[in-house]
């Protein structure tokens, strides 16, 4: 936690620098040197160590602007950081963990020079804290002064995982790369459950069951993927308890709506790419093996990594730029065969079965489908209709095909399913080699009329006789990806975020519009037991949209007087949110009542700060207290986050609660002056005499969300 870092420093008379050099300099002892790539103790200097690189690794990461889209903190992109760590490359597949012939950092040391890199690497500066004695004579810090505290990392947002509090679905480009990650083991595991067929959550059984129930073209579309989605989610908390289905929100500005062939595509998680410790298996794989210059090439595309949005972007790099030209379209061409087993293996979120924004003749969506991407006008005019059967589908009786199961629903699932460039009807099957310049694929030929209606049958996918997922399946050369038909969809991870955007997008429709139901509430959802009146509050499944969100962590060991947040930076993306909250979370009972007064970009505010005519106010919660209690011992303590099993009785009175204060007005003054990139948050705990209370206030953490 930020305090006890803090106390920490304060105890400590030299500057934050100099305690970082003494650790590194103990861990690399004081006789043994090692030239790290003819580095040195880059650690000698401030400056050294910023400039420092072993082996092209940059040991302090370059500055960026913060921001929830932001993929880490600075340190944790920091080669020093990873090496302390045993984090890949210094995990011993590439380097031994840092440093080299010397003893490991210990944890809390590596986390002293992480906030350090994070504060800046300040080259001198002194943490003071002011001290006072207890009645034992004993020097201890004033808990109630201390400020600044900072975003934590995505281990310590535990207020996610609390009975009865809504888990955050995030924007999937807001999220940071170790957020990612945990999102791609999740795949992973249900995906190597394919091992299993007889395992329902296994990736197949869950592509059947789309395949086999879905709903689309009437007031059951929106409902059913709705449970579709979480039953899927459910069965990836399976194997990590944490994991939510991000959204794909594709109407930000990065994949350029209204010319999107030269956008984004799909967002960078879901793109191809390697990763360095796969590398060794690819290279031998490989025949020719890649000559060292080629080695060295396809070694540079994984540091910095490089991302690519389609199969055919990918092998042309490989070919032009990487210089193995061993490689042609054919399914059964080995080297092929070893790079999709390498971009498979090092991301399991991308899917060789798809080819986004790729259409027959090299056209683009209008021309070739004559269907035009979906905007954010278009996603504002569907979401201005006032009645469920033209947003969402007619009944049984009133055969009706919703707005948004047409457009954006069905244009997503052609744009990232696409038309396969390699594909060439029979007799040939795939192109002879790669199309790597500006030259249009070609068009299908001029067939006889029979021949012509089997290959437009063909671009709906073939399913009879193919195993999906089977590695043999993840080779074949189809005329159009996956997403391209309903029958095999499901089986693109790219799937999942689509439909929960358009279940977002649901969501916010009906907070505009909260009696506009189907009609009838009581269909049941196959092959679940749910009807569509279950699916109609997602707060019963537990989770709510979020575009960006900020937890900072204070933890209840402890009362505050003042919450005072250090500066969360915020770009371009985050401003498009829709509503500002500061939550205040998992708060027990407290004994007296309070006011809770917040400011924005105003941290030196205390009780007599103005709040009328004042910018900066953003608002106030009133908690009423408990008062004494009365009971015998036990009495008041917090009850168990969960009752015992059998205990049916209403929950407690005293457990903690979340406090919820829209500050939306105030940020937007804040940031509508385009010199203010951040935003700090002032909460001061008043009493009913108006005067600043200093030990009453406990709560877990603080939080800033951005929503949609």
């Amino acid at each position: 936690m930020a305090r006890k870092a803090t106390m920490k420093a304060a105890r400590d008379d030299a500057s934050r620098y100099q305690r970082v050099k003494a650790i590194l300099d103990k861990a690399a002892g004081a006789v043994k040197k090692t030239d790290y790539d003819g580095a040195g103790r880059f650690w000698d200097g401030v400056t050294t160590l910023k400039a420092a690189r072993v082996f092209s690794i940059a040991m302090i990461a370059p500055e960026q602007q913060a921001s929830c889209c932001d993929p880490e903190p600075r340190s944790v992109r920091s080669g020093l950081i990873k090496g302390l760590r045993g984090q890949t490359p210094f995990d011993g597949s590439r380097f031994p963990p840092l440093p080299w012939g010397g003893t490991r950092v210990a944890d809390a040391d590596i986390a002293f020079i992480a906030d350090w890199i994070d504060d800046g690497l300040p080259a001198d500066d002194t943490a003071s804290i002011p001290l006072e004695t207890d009645t034992s004579g004993m020097l201890r810090a004033q808990v109630i002064d201390l400020a600044e505290f900072e975003v934590g990392n995505s281990d310590a947002r535990r207020y996610a995982y609390r009975e009865g509090e809504p888990r955050q679905r995030q924007n999937l480009d807001c999220m940071r790369d170790d957020e990612v990650d945990r999102l791609r083991e999740a795949f992973r595991a249900i995906l190597d459950l394919d091992d299993h067929e007889d395992d329902r959550r296994n990736f197949n059984n869950q592509a059947l069951i789309h395949q086999n129930h879905c709903q689309h073209g009437w007031e059951r579309f929106l409902p059913w993927h709705r449970a579709y989605v979480y039953e899927f989610e459910q069965n990836l908390q399976d194997f990590r308890k944490d994991i939510m289905v991000p959204y794909w929100d594709w109407t930000m500005p990065k994949y350029k709506p209204h010319k999107p062939q030269d956008g984004c595509i799909i967002p960078e998680s879901f793109q191809a790419f390697l990763r360095a410790e796969f590398l060794d298996k690819l290279f031998q794989a490989l025949d020719p093996a890649p000559t060292p210059a080629q080695a060295k090439a396809f070694r540079a595309m994984t540091e910095p990594r490089m991302h690519f949005p389609t199969q055919t972007a990918f092998f042309c790099h490989v070919i032009a730029k990487v210089g193995y030209t061993n490689v042609t379209p054919d399914p059964a061409n080995p080297n092929r065969k070893a790079l999709i087993d390498a971009l498979l293996a090092s991301n399991s979120l991308w899917y060789p079965l798809r080819y986004p924004a790729q259409y027959d003749g090299g056209k683009t969506i209008n021309q070739r489908i004559h269907y035009h991407y979906p905007t954010a006008d278009d996603i504002e005019q569907i979401l201005s209709l006032n009645n469920f059967r033209d947003f969402g589908g007619g009944n049984v009786y009133n055969a009706s095909f919703g707005f948004i199961d047409q457009n954006p629903h069905n244009t997503m699932h052609i744009w990232t399913g696409g038309q396969n460039p390699d594909y060439r009807p029979p007799p040939q099957s795939f192109a002879p080699n790669y199309v790597c310049d500006d030259t249009p694929a070609p068009t299908n030929p001029d067939l006889p009329g029979g021949q012509r209606l089997a290959v437009r049958r063909n671009l709906v996918v073939t399913v009879k006789d193919r195993k999906f997922h089977s590695r043999k399946d993840m080779y074949t050369q189809p005329q159009a990806g996956d997403m391209f038909s309903n029958l095999t969809a499901s089986y693109d991870p790219v799937f999942w975020p689509v439909h929960v955007n358009v279940d977002r997008l649901w969501w916010e429709w009906q907070t505009r519009n909260p009696t506009g139901v189907p009609y009838d509430l009581d269909s049941v959802l196959s092959p679940w037991s749910y009807t569509i009146r279950d699916m109609l509050d997602i707060s019963r499944f537990g989770y709510e949209y979020v575009r960006c969100s900020f937890f900072m962590p204070v933890g209840m060991e402890a009362p505050i007087a003042r919450f005072v947040s250090k500066p969360i930076k915020i770009n371009e993306k985050a401003r498009q949110f829709r509503k500002a909250e500061i939550r205040m979370h998992w708060v027990p009972q407290l004994v007296r009542s309070c006011f809770v007064r917040a400011f924005i970009n105003q941290p030196g505010a205390d009780a007599s700060t103005a709040i009328h005519d004042n910018p900066h106010y953003a608002g106030y919660l009133a908690i009423f207290g408990h008062g004494d209690c009365y009971g015998g011992p036990g009495h008041c303590d917090l009850p168990p986050p969960r009752s015992r099993p059998f205990d049916e009785r209403p929950r407690s009175h005293n457990t903690p609660r979340n406090h919820r204060l829209d500050v939306t007005k105030a940020v937007r003054r804040m940031l509508d002056d385009r010199k203010t990139s951040e935003l700090q948050i002032t909460l001061l705990v008043i009493g009913v005499d108006y005067r600043e209370e200093k030990d009453l206030l406990r709560l877990e953490g603080v939080s800033l969300n951005l929503l949609d």
